[in-house]
């Protein structure tokens, strides 16, 4: 049966969230007259449309607060041009106190079919909202010479530190230090009795500590590493820092909603809403290259306001197995098309909403044979599923699949009932607003100028103002505050938002190339980049390849490496590929030397040259500079079935490579420009692989996950510099090993051992073989050598490990350093 392990989740969902959701809405109903029985009740689904009370089910309805925004940034910000060119697209930024969402809108609700949430598939229609441990709640930590923020959050009790509840550092308490909370505009519902003000004094000796303990790494750096120039931070530098962070997580997930499907973000408008969101706009815009940020006068309660200007929606569907070529086929699927409107529209009927007009908005859900993965399609104007299928495609993927049959999977019509009562998003004409001078002048902090003063102004504002200067615009009834940065203009409008215009200047960071310190904020800036640019590709190979194994199973790794083939960043993929992509790498670097040129790609799985099983198939693409390579790019998916005694390629019995494939030790795949696939299809063949058409398109998602990385590192280098680059990129594999010492020393201590001592374990494998090993634990250098005297002889089956897959040490250092090459730096053999 296709998909049914997310299937089961959500009926597991389902089962688990309906019932209790009942109860609820049963009492909920019995609080009033006539239990509602004579009254209309909605509510908002995850799909961005509104159900009737009867009608409301948990796995529907799981992000109905979010779908909430999105609809109304959606009818609010996505407006005609005064040029008369199309509205330009919209990305939703809500920042609240845990969390941000994104999402995007080009004219049409974006939906997904199949998500995660909280680590379960849902089978269901939602709006493509992607989420990040990033708000004003998420705290703030320094580790190893990095600033990270979350994912952990302060949460509302005790709160941030300035809450008055014995809480930890988080966003909040940074922007309160730099001015961009104004204290005196703040109701007094804080401390024990909910009745002080925000402790602005707490929040600054708690980073007074925490720049002592920033200042206290860099002089240890400066004293213990050559050349290393120590930075003496300010407590402002400190929470600044922490805020540029906080914004570089948050724009991680819009360049994966925009970059990663084929769309330049910095052709969008950046709608703000959330408690939060006003604080970073300006900054998360700049960081993105957008030049227009749309502030709505209900963007503190957008959310709730899109969904009372929601439409009520119907969703029908039925399944289908056939082929869109054939025209019988075609033509039922067209009649059922037809069938599911008119029964959409007695659904509609049934529910007893109040509507004016509806409209139908009817899909095929469309995907090559053979693959897993498939498109929603609506139906185009000139009713050519098909051609929009490959158009969308060839935009999401960069390729088609001549010559392979297209499948009909399911039919399904979305019928859209506009309520009668209007959006009520037109303003009232006449009315008094408020005056346009300032009510205060504060003073806030700012990374080119540092503190200087600011308008203090309260919405609503008068329409066609304009403040060209540093301001802060507040609105104290919904608990808004809005941060105009230096460079930004913003206009108010006729229907009182508030429209920023946002000056891109030039990346100063491309010229400062020669600076000889290290800046800790920017290692920790060009961290995120790093590791988004990986999760970017991996995104590219999981949407492009063919097989169940990297679509479905999720069985690969995207990675950067440096000019010496060091690990980078690893995007969060497959564990034991961390520690050994970078062994393929060098080797090679090693073994090609100067006849590896620009522009050629190489295919690597063989054991001894950094693979793992021989399924796992290694892509490996340098970028040259000036005719030497700059950094590498490289990708591993375990492909299908590279031959073998059996389907798969993983036979239990092996005893040699042969018997489970094929086993390159080094192939250039791409060669003066050429897709070397007649000599690809050889090799499969000749080790008998039974799927090598899946095979080859896999390994062609493989480039082009790689061919995006490379894109995306351009541009990083075109904006930062190379040089600077290349500098950070071993900076933070540095970090990276002054982790594992400082762990090293942390289990010394803990453990009461002598500065230099040792620690033993012994393990069995299920077969009898003996593990044994002596860990020895040089507290002063921080360094450990591991001896593994005693170990059973290697055998002759096939489980056997290779020295790649052991030199990765992940679980007892910071999550945002398991994916460096400095976590596991040889100084001996």
């Amino acid at each position: 049966m296709s998909k049914l392990t997310p299937r089961g989740y959500t009926a597991c969902v389902d089962a688990y969230l309906t019932p209790k959701i009942t109860d609820y809405l049963t009492g909920f109903s019995q609080g009033f007259q006539n239990s509602l029985k004579d009254v209309s009740v909605e509510f908002m689904q995850s799909d961005g449309g509104l159900c009737s009370i009867d009608n409301f089910t948990g796995y529907r309805g799981l992000l109905s607060g979010p779908a909430g925004g999105v609809v109304g940034f959606s009818r609010t910000a996505y407006k005609e041009r005064e040029d008369g060119k199309p509205p330009r697209s919209v990305i939703g930024f809500d920042m609240g106190g845990t969390s941000t969402d994104v999402s995007r809108y080009s004219g049409h609700l974006e939906l997904v079919f199949e998500s995660e949430t909280s680590g379960v598939t849902i089978q269901a229609p939602q709006l493509d909202i992607n989420t990040v441990a990033a708000g004003g709640g998420s705290r703030l930590f320094f580790c190893s010479g990095l600033f990270v923020v979350g994912p952990e959050s302060v949460g509302a009790h005790p709160g941030p530190v300035c809450y008055r509840k014995g809480g930890e550092l988080a966003v909040t308490d940074a922007n309160l230090l730099l001015g961009r909370i104004v204290p005196s505009m703040f109701p007094k519902i804080f401390g024990p009795d909910a009745n002080e003000p925000l402790d602005v004094e707490a929040t600054k000796l708690a980073f007074d500590k925490l720049t002592k303990e920033v200042n206290a790494f860099e002089m240890l750096q400066q004293e213990t590493r050559k050349g290393y120039i120590a930075r003496h931070f300010t407590p402002e530098q400190v929470a600044i820092g922490f805020v540029q962070v906080a914004n570089e997580t948050m724009c991680r997930p819009i360049r994966s909603l925009t970059e990663a499907k084929g769309f330049d973000v910095r052709t969008h408008v950046l709608s703000c809403f959330g408690g939060a969101g006003g604080q970073h706009a300006c900054s998360v815009a700049r960081s993105l290259g957008i030049d227009t940020v749309l502030v709505h006068k209900y963007c503190g309660v957008l959310s709730a306001y899109g969904i009372g200007i929601a439409d009520t929606v119907v969703e029908v569907q039925e399944s289908r197995l056939v082929d869109y070529d054939n025209a019988n086929a075609l033509q039922d699927a067209l009649e059922s098309l037809e069938r599911l409107e008119h029964q959409a529209t007695k659904n509609l009927e049934s529910q007893g909403v109040a509507y004016v007009s509806t409209r139908a908005e009817k899909f095929l859900n469309l995907r090559y044979d053979g693959t897993d993965y498939g498109l929603m399609v609506q139906e185009p104007d000139d009713g050519d599923f098909k051609g929009r299928f490959i158009d969308d495609y060839q935009r999401e993927h960069g390729f088609t699949i001549p010559n392979r049959r297209v499948i009909i999977d399911q039919t399904r019509v979305r019928l859209i009932a506009v309520a009668s009562t209007g959006s009520g998003s037109k303003l009232k004409q006449g009315g008094q607003h408020t005056p346009t001078e300032p009510v205060a002048i504060s003073q806030t902090y700012f990374e080119d100028v540092g503190f200087t003063d600011v308008d203090i102004y309260n919405l609503p504002l008068s329409p066609g103002m304009i403040i060209s200067r540093p301001s802060i615009v507040i609105d104290s009834t919904a608990g808004v505050t809005i941060v105009i940065e230096p460079s930004c203009t913003a206009t108010v409008t006729e229907d009182l938002d508030l429209e920023i215009h946002v000056e891109n200047r030039a990346n100063a960071s491309a010229d400062k190339e020669s600076e000889d310190f290290v800046d800790p904020v920017k290692l920790s800036l060009l961290g995120h980049r790093f590791m988004g640019i990986a999760e970017q590709m991996g995104r590219t190979l999981q949407r492009t390849a063919i097989s169940t194994n990297i679509k479905e199973r999720l069985d690969f790794s995207c990675a950067l490496f440096d000019q010496t083939g060091g690990l980078v960043a690893n995007a969060p993929h497959v564990p034991v590929h961390l520690g050994s992509m970078q062994d393929a790498v060098r080797y090679q670097i090693r073994k090609l030397k100067d006849s590896w040129l620009e522009g050629e790609v190489i295919m690597t799985n063989h054991p001894i040259a950094g693979g793992s099983h021989l399924p796992d198939v290694t892509i490996i693409t340098p970028v040259y500079e000036s005719g030497k390579p700059t950094f590498f790019v490289a990708s591993r998916g375990h492909e299908a079935d590279i031959g073998g005694l059996t389907p798969g390629s993983m036979p239990p019995f092996s005893v040699n490579l042969d018997e489970e494939g094929m086993a390159v030790e080094s192939f250039k795949l791409v060669e003066n420009d050429l897709f070397r696939e007649k000599e690809l299809r050889s090799m499969l063949e000749e080790a008998g692989s039974r799927q090598v058409k899946d095979v080859i398109s896999d390994i062609r998602a493989q480039v082009a996950a790689n061919n995006k990385g490379i894109a995306l590192m351009e541009d990083l280098m075109s904006s930062e510099g190379a040089a600077r680059v290349q500098k950070y990129m071993k900076e933070i594999q540095n970090t990276a090993a002054v982790s594992v010492q400082d762990m090293l020393r942390r289990i010394s201590i803990e453990r009461g051992l002598k500065p230099k001592d040792s620690v033993y374990a012994e393990d069995f494998m299920d077969n009898g073989l003996r593990i044994k090993l002596k860990l020895t634990i040089d507290r002063d250098l921080g360094t450990a050598e591991f001896d593994f005297a005693g170990t059973s002889a290697e055998v002759g089956d096939q489980l056997l490990s290779f020295l790649a897959s052991s030199t990765d040490e992940g679980c007892t250092i910071p999550p945002a350093l398991t994916s460096r090459f400095g976590i596991c730096r040889f100084t001996g053999t």
